[in-house]
């Protein structure tokens, strides 16, 4: 039995291959026809490697053209190309491997793709892609950071020191084109409506000479945000009050003060704001001896401000003065003897004024002269420890010196006992002449 199923098989062996290398033939092509080869297009982003080879050379870089996206054709089984997706794919760019033009201001990198996932029979096709790049001289430079506001405080408040919390200085790196263009570094804080104290994390920015923004997205930079802060601070508007030294010339006298701006405004804490009534500046600053016209001058107050305080507006620290030099006018008046007080009149004394209207010259300017009366005049004399008989004294009158001088006035006086006769009126002498009259009469 066994030897005729041998037989069976060995029988016609060639023919019995050759059909089956047929049939794995025709399975082939039925095979393919079902899941033929196909090319599709990919694009992906290109990834980096071993960037420090740049920095090495003290160059950096820019990507040209585009270049740091790859489209590329991919063959292989449709049933495979079909579970692929974009980001199935890998494009790197070894730095290591840039070829540097002769100019040594461009290069270019060769790109290596593959597939992430593990699916066989897939072919790459088309030239090798490169990734373009433009060199320049890296350079690195350290700015100190500005600290800037913008809005405006809270009605009745006014900005007080705004700084840089920590370090105040920032490296900035890349390419020299660009860095060379930066002039200063400023943070900004909002102190818009602002009432209290206050700090913040900002973001520093790049200027040019110009005032005009530079672009750091090429830059590196030592720190991406600085923490700033500002100080709002009361507000209080103080008058100034000025005093002169030396005395003008003759009658001449000082008159008024004025300055401009006759007050400032300024800011502090409320502690040290609220008893401030005025700002006193010294009489040595403005001398006025000799002087027969109006003396002006210009003071810088800054170092009169009370401790604790700062001028909201700079500009009011210059202030002219002037003060107004005028000279005095006399006027005399006539002083009813009536109203002269009398002081230091013993009981067992009267008194008795030789004249009952006194004149009496007061110098001063006109206006403050045309406000005084002879009534209104606040007159009088001491008499303390004069006896009875006649005599002189001075007349004191009661003035605002800084208004008025008075020219002193002595009177005659006669102070008599009250029990003493009065004086007898003196009888004319005879001298015979009624005598002679009767005579020649007769």
């Amino acid at each position: 039995m066994a030897k005729k199923i041998l037989k069976t098989l060995t029988n016609n062996l060639g023919f019995k291959i050759l059909a089956v290398i047929f049939a794995f033939i025709m399975w082939l092509v039925v095979y393919n026809n079902d899941d033929p080869r196909v090319t599709q297009t990919f694009t992906t982003s290109v990834t980096l490697e071993n960037e420090a080879a740049v920095q090495e050379m003290n160059k950096c870089y820019e990507i040209l053209n585009g270049t740091n996206t790859v489209t590329f054709p991919v063959t292989g089984k449709r049933s495979n190309l079909g579970k692929l997706e974009d980001a199935d794919f890998m494009a790197v760019a070894d730095m290591s491997r840039m070829v540097v033009n002769s100019d040594n201001d461009a290069a270019i990198v060769p790109i290596e793709i593959s597939c992430r996932r593990n699916v066989s029979g897939l072919t790459f096709n088309g030239k090798t892609k490169h990734l373009e790049i433009a060199l320049e001289d890296y350079k690195s430079r350290r700015f100190m950071i500005s600290a800037d506001t913008s809005g405006k405080v809270a009605e009745g408040f006014a900005l007080g020191e705004v700084a840089i919390t920590g370090s105040n200085m920032l490296t900035v790196s890349g390419p020299a084109s660009i860095v060379g263009q930066i002039e200063n570094v400023v943070a900004t804080i909002d102190v818009d409506g602002m009432s209290a104290n206050l700090s913040d994390n900002v973001l520093p920015v790049l200027y040019d000479a110009d005032g005009k923004e530079v672009d750091s997205t090429r830059l590196k930079l030592s720190s991406s945000t600085v923490t700033i802060s500002a100080k709002v601070l009361s507000v209080k508007e103080i008058p100034l009050v000025f005093a002169t030294t030396g005395k003008p010339a003759g009658d001449y006298r000082v008159v008024e003060i004025n300055s401009k701006p006759g007050s400032v405004r300024l800011k502090g804490s409320s502690s040290v704001l609220n008893p401030l009534m005025s700002i006193e500046i010294p009489g040595e600053l403005i001398n006025v001896n000799s002087a027969s016209a109006d003396v002006t001058t210009t003071i810088d107050i800054t170092e009169y401000l009370p401790p604790g305080t700062e001028l909201v507006d700079a500009a009011d620290a210059s202030v002219i003065v002037t003060v107004q030099i005028r000279a005095y006018e006399a006027k005399t008046y006539q002083l009813h003897a009536e109203h002269i007080a009398v002081e230091g009149l013993g009981d067992e004394y009267e008194i008795s004024f030789s004249d009952n209207l006194i004149p009496v010259t007061i110098n001063g300017l006109q206006e403050d002269l045309d406000e005084l009366t002879a009534a209104t005049l606040k007159a009088s004399i001491d008499v303390s420890g004069l006896g009875e008989g006649t005599h002189r004294v001075l007349l004191s009158i009661t003035l605002d010196e800084e208004r008025y001088a008075f020219q002193p006035v002595t009177i005659e006086i006669k102070l008599a006992r009250k029990d003493s006769p009065p004086d007898e009126p003196d009888e004319p002498e005879d001298n015979g002449e009624e005598g002679e009259d009767s005579e020649s009469e007769e």
